[in-house]
């Protein structure tokens, strides 16, 4: 008795499909390119990676600050020869300046938005009123 195999015999082989085969057409949704997806009027970024761009810088500048600080502070105890307090000073002093930066950032940061925000409300308020909107 043979063996029996997971291979049917040849003649039993399902051929390749036609070309007209109904199956292999391609469906009207997917004929159709597909529509550029609309940019929300809130959204001020066009690229996509203005903002993770600047979240980067912003985290790097907080690393290299605190990094310098304690650099400096590292550089006044070999100098002095003060042992560990100049470095553990510096590193405090720099971790503060980078903290200083980053609100100071923020705050720059938030000013230009309610700026947008506010010149983008007068251009609606004056778009509705018929007048010419401000420049």
């Amino acid at each position: 008795m043979a063996e029996p195999t997971d291979n049917p015999p040849p003649e039993r082989r399902a051929s390749p499909p036609e070309a007209n085969d109904p199956r292999l057409a391609i469906p009207e949704i997917l004929r159709d390119k597909p529509a550029k997806p609309k940019q929300d009027p809130e959204s001020k970024s066009v690229g996509g990676f203005g903002d993770t761009a600047k979240a980067w810088g912003m985290g790097l500048d907080m690393v290299f600050t605190t990094i310098g600080g304690f650099i400096l502070g590292w550089g006044f105890d070999y100098w002095r020869g003060t042992g560990p307090w100049g470095a553990i000073i510096g590193l405090a002093l720099g971790f503060v300046l980078a903290m200083v930066r980053l609100v100071r950032y923020s705050i720059k940061a938030d000013a230009k938005e309610q700026a947008e925000r506010q010149r983008r409300h007068q251009f609606e308020r004056s778009e509705s009123d018929g007048e010419n909107p401000p420049v």
